[in-house]
């Protein structure tokens, strides 16, 4: 009797489960299928659109922009910025700024950071720059010919 009861039991839980089962459609879950063809613009409308926003930006006056202006391309040259970062390593920043314990208002790090900006503003920054070129030109000269751009 009791093996009748479990398999009734089972029976009607069954039924129920299959008279309230519906089937949804995938539209109501994810929405309306996207159209992949036939766009609303060409290729060439949305590239002059582009081009278009693109100089609107770069002609828009400094109070409509957020944040500090972009910096010109190619505004420091490759010696400059290898002069600076061998004087972020000489100041010893680069041990001060990677530890897993930076602490940006600690002592140390304020020495180290005044030490830099006194580097680079200073006369140690012109001296590196002349030293990379000269070594740079060095290099130039004695290359062989031919060597292309990755010899230097």
């Amino acid at each position: 009797m009791n093996a009748k009861q479990l398999l009734g039991a089972s029976v009607l839980a069954l039924a129920g489960a299959a008279a309230f089962a519906q089937t949804v459609p995938a539209e109501q879950w994810v929405g309306a299928p996207i159209a992949t063809t036939g766009g609303a613009y060409s290729r060439s409308a949305v590239t002059a659109d582009l081009a278009a926003s693109r100089s609107m930006m770069m002609s828009a006056p400094q109070e409509y922009r957020v944040g500090p202006a972009d910096p010109a391309t190619g505004a420091m040259s490759r010696v400059e910025v290898a002069a600076d970062t061998n004087l972020w390593i000489r100041s010893g920043m680069s041990q001060v700024a990677n530890r897993d314990s930076f602490d940006p208002s600690s002592p140390a790090y304020r020495a180290q950071m005044a030490a830099y900006q006194r580097m680079r503003s200073g006369p140690e920054y012109m001296a590196e720059v002349q030293r990379l070129q000269g070594a740079r030109m060095q290099q130039t000269a004695t290359a062989p010919y031919g060597a292309g751009p990755a010899a230097n």
